[in-house]
């Protein structure tokens, strides 16, 4: 163009190719891809192989080359993949430094890696040991584990005792508070909040016993996990109920009446058809000879301790848990009859009749079918007769009882001489039984030294009841084998 210089036609070259650019980008854009789509040859960008060689996710030779095309040199590249590389995370490398599996040297690498700048480093490497939490440390203060540091209301005892003790830690308790931010007195409240105290029913006892007070009972219960409102009404549980089992036996001895024992085992929730089977639960019936003697002495089974008159009687008859259905039984037995030796004499003696005999027997508890038979033989042997045949009778009765009892008169032996004293034949058996029995019973025969001692000194003779005389130990000694004038000569020299 006349006129015109090159670098104003540069310029206006330029001006139309950028305002006409817009316009033709579309279809400079087509060519671009289809050059880029035939030649393929573009490197990634520098950075990002760093990063890639870094991560193992690249290989090195390739990163590098690529890079070179980009006018990145080895070195450019060894510094970009040095910024690459990344640290553990800290949370993760202050525990593996814990566990001894990074050194110190390794630890700090890891906090370069954050980025951080190394002033902090001192501040953070302090964190390496790890303080107790607050709740052990409160704990530890209240036993003892720790120096309380006045912190406590009562100061856990340092004196000596028969269990060993653990050592009083060396740290100090209120720099550990200190590390989580506690001052002393929110630590003062974290001990104070810690343990609990005395249980509720213990707190009870001791106020009972008056080494507390209700207030004392109070606090406890607001120290605890119950609730306040409960404070006053827990106070109630301070009086001891009895047992149910108590109240019932309370009411068989005669110190409570029903009503009084029902409306106590209401208090621990028995109704009165549960109070009842408990109280028929208690109590003690009479032996099976008791209910024998009593109902032949004119006493009645069933009703209560009404039928013993009021007195001494009836209290003791209630005190010795006796059920009352069995009070009038018991009450019939208050009274002991003769034994059997001393109702023969006497029936034989003529001081009883032989009806009368038989009552008394019956009453002692003998079989009917023994009564039947003493009875019989009293009314056979002539009891009330000649009072010198009536001795000879009783001395031979008691020789014969003697001998058959030291097994010296077998039984054929010994039915004969009943015989002979007007036994009758019917109801020898039922004596000779009996002495069976009673000779299961007794013991070693007395020496005939033994004997005359015990008539001497008058001594009681168990069979009697009564001190031995001299026809009982002239029995006794002719019953070992002594002829009745030895056993004098014996007795008297």
């Amino acid at each position: 163009m006349p006129g015109i210089t090159l670098p104003y036609q540069l310029f206006l070259s330029f001006a139309l190719g950028q305002g006409a650019a817009p316009a033709i980008e579309p279809f400079a854009q087509a060519i671009t891809n289809e050059a880029w789509s035939l030649h393929a040859v573009r490197p990634p960008d520098a950075f990002v192989l760093a990063e890639g060689v870094a991560q193992g996710q690249v290989a090195k030779a390739a990163a590098y080359a690529w890079a070179k095309q980009q006018g990145f040199d080895t070195s450019q590249m060894d510094a970009l993949v040095s910024i690459a590389n990344v640290g553990p995370p800290l949370g993760l490398a202050y525990e593996a430094w814990r566990r001894g599996a990074l050194s110190d040297a390794d630890f700090e690498t890891a906090l370069r890696r954050t980025g951080l700048e190394t002033q902090w480093f001192a501040a953070l490497e302090a964190l390496k040991g790890e303080r107790l939490d607050l709740g052990a440390i409160s704990t530890a203060v209240h036993r003892g584990i720790m120096h309380d540091a006045g912190l406590l209301v009562t100061p856990v005892p340092s004196g000596p005792g028969n269990v060993p003790r653990i050592p009083v830690s060396t740290l100090d308790t209120l720099a550990e508070y200190a590390a989580h931010g506690i001052d002393a007195e929110r630590a003062r409240v974290m001990v104070a909040d810690t343990g609990l105290p005395l249980a509720l029913g213990m707190m009870l006892q001791l106020l009972n016993r008056g080494v507390v007070t209700e207030t004392d009972v109070k606090v406890s219960v607001s120290e605890s996990n119950v609730r306040n409102e409960y404070m006053d009404v827990a106070l109630a549980l301070a009086r001891e109920i009895l047992t149910p089992h108590a109240y019932a036996e309370a009411e068989l001895r005669g110190v409570l009446s029903h009503a009084e024992a029902v409306a106590g085992a209401a208090l621990s929730g028995l109704n009165e058809h549960d109070y009842n089977v408990t109280f028929a639960n208690l109590g003690r019936p009479l032996t099976q000879h008791q209910i024998a003697t009593g109902l032949a002495r004119g006493g009645t089974y069933g009703g209560d301790y009404s039928a013993i008159p009021d007195g001494p009687y009836r209290d003791a008859a209630r005190r010795s848990a006796v059920r009352p259905e069995y009070a009038d039984l018991y009450y019939h037995n208050r009274f002991s009859y003769p034994s059997l030796f001393q109702l023969s004499r006497l029936v034989e003696g003529g001081t009883i009749s032989a009806a009368t005999g038989a009552d008394w027997a019956r009453k002692s508890g003998l079989a009917p079918e023994v009564v039947d038979a003493l009875q019989a033989s009293w009314q056979g042997g002539g009891g009330g007769g000649d009072p010198h045949v009536t001795k000879a009778q009783n001395q031979l009765w008691t020789t014969l009882h003697r001998s058959y009892l030291a097994g010296k008169t077998d039984d054929t032996a010994a039915a004969a001489v009943l015989g002979t004293l007007g036994v009758a034949a019917g109801a020898i058996a039922g004596v000779l039984h009996l002495w069976q029995t009673e000779a299961a019973l007794v013991r070693k025969p007395l020496t005939p030294a033994q004997v005359k001692k015990a008539y001497r000194n008058g001594t009681e003779n168990p069979d009697t009841g009564s001190a031995w005389t001299q026809d009982e130990a002239l029995a006794e000694l002719m019953a070992l084998g002594m002829s009745h004038s030895d056993a004098l000569t014996f007795l008297t020299e």
